[in-house]
């Protein structure tokens, strides 16, 4: 069966190139892509409630968690479930992070990430309880192996969110 996929980004290109990678895939999927539109338009304008939403590495650049998260929790569906991937604020995830994978080893331009905009598991979960959510788990996810030659390899693990963590979150 097809899926029907909403992709929101406030940057057109990067939904351009989102549009070229899906092109790639031999899978075929109904992709809704809106490029220079955020989250808090989409709740504005559309009546359409989603089963998953999913926020993978968005927190840490954002100005306004909480009018973003108050916007997704509209779009849930009574039922659903929003996943969120994010850095922790660790003096291990400066290191990792924005030294070694901006500075160090060049996977990230230089200025991608803002230390102080990183945040732990607890916080996110203050903002989820101020939109009406409530957080069903969280895992760290964990590098295996050093990633040379662009192979990332990871394992979730729920006991060192030091750097990256996923969590699960559902209304309240």
């Amino acid at each position: 069966s097809d899926l029907d996929v909403t992709a929101v980004d406030p940057s057109v290109t990067l939904v351009e190139h989102a549009k070229a990678h899906a092109k790639m895939d031999l899978k075929t999927q109904k992709i809704d892509y809106l490029g220079g539109y955020t989250v808090e338009q989409l709740a504005q304008e559309n009546s359409k409630r989603y089963d998953f939403i999913c926020l993978l590495e968005v927190l840490e650049h954002v100005t306004d968690a909480e009018s973003m998260l108050n916007s997704v929790r509209s779009l849930l569906k009574n039922d659903g479930l929003l996943f969120v991937s994010t850095l922790n604020r660790t003096i291990k995830s400066k290191l990792v992070a924005i030294i070694g994978a901006e500075y160090v080893m060049g996977y990230l331009p230089p200025g991608t990430h803002d230390w102080n905009q990183f945040r732990s598991p607890q916080e996110v979960e203050e903002l989820m309880a101020r939109a009406g959510m409530k957080q069903i788990d969280v895992q760290g996810m964990v590098i295996t192996k050093p990633p040379f030659g662009g192979q990332w390899h990871w394992k979730l693990d729920e006991t060192d969110t030091d750097i990256n963590w996923i969590g699960t979150y559902k209304l309240k």
